[in-house]
């Protein structure tokens, strides 16, 4: 038990790199959690309509973290050793993806936007208010990943906390462009669904400027002039984009099993469309300690293995890893608590509130198992074992979960509740294989030190 429980030193460490990006977004996840109220005053079709929208856009959040995950495990590295021109290489093939993936979402989007949203639902509303949506929303692919590329980069050398004034501040303005644009306040009109996109695209943009702002005055360990952003050895451009590649197709992987999760759910009918957007707005209350963890991860173990630091490298992942357990724990229970009444938030029937109660309780209980396999993951990542990471994530999603949901939806009459509480415990198997990788300790490596 010993080796479990860290030092003060230790959780000094965790809660100076962790609490600044918890607190973010959990600011971020209460205001989101607002702004989806304020959506469903408008009924279940624009609820329905939105987490359509947002589902599609979540399999480009996944595939962007992928694509830059690959390079921020160097960046972390990097850093740690003090080979700054490296860690500037690897921050220029950020912006360069980011860029790429911004542009490349966006010809989707414009082309196959209806046909996409058409997956979802058949109720023309729903589809209008969608594409409507979308049509908006779409722009703010540019300023959003272009944010993430820098922001990122600052987590992987430990700069926290003036994200989370950016972020704040973000997040007020959204919030407040929602409330006005959405039902018409200050002399504006009522532009219901299309508000939202309105309020989220400016919201991006005076997102970016402040990074950008952040990045001149704090990034001077990274930044990199724009004449120079195509200049990346040849030897660091081939060892980021053998780490990225396995990353970035894991996380298309993952986030468009995530897709088929909903497509299985949403054939129960709109209520359970809407009940399950509800479900994963309160859920996000608590799995902000994800991010948290990821970000511990980067630092404790990712900066340590920079160093040639192997065996502290080890016991630190040891000691995040049960951390990340307990602290998921209390959490589940807050989040279990929160069930009983949070629902009532909410303008939807009475059923579309039971399924929520529901699934939202699910989640709580499996919370733990949850954030066992998110730090698993990073820990496995943070050494470049991605063989391991997509065998335990996507891998298993597409050969297990997937199958099950989709077989549940077609060829059974059940309640997507029960349908949510099966696919959801599939993630107990996944804890004994990723804990089988994790002792194997291919991850237990410096990169900073392999180039190819």
């Amino acid at each position: 038990m010993k080796k479990l429980i860290g030092d003060k030193a230790f959780y000094k460490t965790l809660f100076a790199v962790a609490a600044p990006l918890v607190l973010q977004q959990l600011i971020t996840t209460s205001v989101q959690l607002v702004d989806n109220v304020m959506v469903g005053k408008l009924g279940e079709e624009a609820i329905g309509s939105v987490a359509v929208v947002n589902q599609l856009y979540f399999i480009v959040i996944l595939i962007t973290f992928g694509a830059l995950g690959g390079a921020g495990v160097f960046t972390a590295q990097y850093f740690g050793s003090k080979d700054f021109e490296k860690l500037k290489q690897t921050f220029r093939f950020k912006l360069i993806i980011g860029f790429g993936l911004a542009l490349l979402s966006l010809i989707i989007f414009s082309i196959f936007g209806q046909n996409l949203i058409g997956l979802f639902t058949k109720n023309p509303i729903t589809i209008g208010g969608g594409l409507n949506y979308l049509n908006i929303v779409k722009w703010s692919s540019f300023p959003w990943i272009l944010s993430v590329a820098i922001a990122s980069t600052f987590r992987e050398t430990g700069i926290t906390k003036p994200l989370l004034y950016i972020s704040i501040a973000t997040i007020i303005t959204n919030t407040a462009l929602n409330f006005i644009l959405i039902f018409g306040y200050l002399g504006f009109p009522a532009l219901g669904v299309v508000g939202a996109a309105i309020a989220t695209l400016i919201a991006r943009f005076i997102e970016f400027f402040l990074t950008v702002i952040l990045l001149r005055k704090r990034g001077h360990a990274f930044n990199t002039k724009l004449k120079s952003v195509l200049h990346i050895d040849k030897k660091v451009l081939i060892a980021i984009i053998l780490m990225a590649l396995p990353l970035t197709i894991n996380e298309a992987l993952w986030s468009s099993g995530q897709t088929a999760f909903l497509h299985a759910y949403s054939r129960r009918g709109d209520s359970a469309l809407a009940a399950m957007n509800i479900t994963g707005a309160i859920s996000q209350l608590v799995f902000v300690t994800f991010g948290g963890i990821a970000t511990a991860v980067a630092v404790l173990v990712g900066n340590t293995l920079g160093k040639n630091e192997l065996e502290q490298a080890k016991d630190n992942a040891r000691k995040l890893i049960f951390s990340a357990v307990m602290i998921a724990a209390v959490a589940g229970v807050v989040l279990f608590i929160l069930s009983f009444f949070i629902v009532d938030i909410y303008d939807v029937s009475n059923s579309t509130k039971a399924i929520a109660q529901f699934n939202i309780r699910v989640n709580a209980i499996f919370i733990p198992v949850f954030s066992f396999n998110v730090a698993m993951y990073f820990t496995l990542r943070s050494g470049g074992d991605t063989k391991s990471t997509m065998m335990i994530d996507s891998g298993y999603m597409w050969v297990v979960a997937v199958p099950v949901a989709m077989l549940l939806s077609y060829l059974t009459i059940l309640p997507v509740t029960l349908m949510f509480l099966i696919v959801q415990a599939l993630d107990i198997p996944k804890m004994g294989f990723g804990l089988w990788r994790y002792r194997k300790e291919h991850w237990v490596k410096n990169l900073a030190n392999e180039d190819a």
